[in-house]
């Protein structure tokens, strides 16, 4: 699994982690809308020039990346509104993948703050 994350662009590290924060908050299969708001708001944590923003569309195209590349699954949920939206969560153990994103320094201090909550 580490290969696959590394050799995931810079964005789709991004994403992982996003997801992989709120695999270990409990809070998976995740909706796009929840992955993107999450990431916006880690924006500051980290050490490189932000990513020209974090829109949900980009966000979206990621999370499909990610799932063909083996590093998320997709299950079907519903909404809080009742329509059928896919639902994302890590396909691998989430401290194997924060070990993984961890040797990337621009991710370092994101990494700590999800290992210290």
């Amino acid at each position: 699994m580490r290969d696959q994350v590394q050799s995931a662009d810079a964005f789709e590290q991004f994403v992982l982690l996003a997801v992989a924060e709120l695999e270990t908050a409990g809070e998976t299969p995740a909706h796009s809308y929840h992955v993107t708001q999450t990431a916006k708001a880690h924006l500051a944590d980290i050490d490189r020039q932000p990513f020209g923003g974090v829109e949900r569309q980009e966000v979206i195209s990621a999370l499909g990346q990610l799932a063909d590349k083996g590093l998320l699954l997709t299950e079907k949920t519903e909404s809080p509104t009742g329509k059928g939206r896919p639902g994302y969560e890590l396909a691998g153990d989430s401290e194997e993948v924060l070990e993984a994103l961890s040797e990337t320094n621009e991710f370092e201090p994101y990494v700590e703050a999800v290992w210290s909550s």
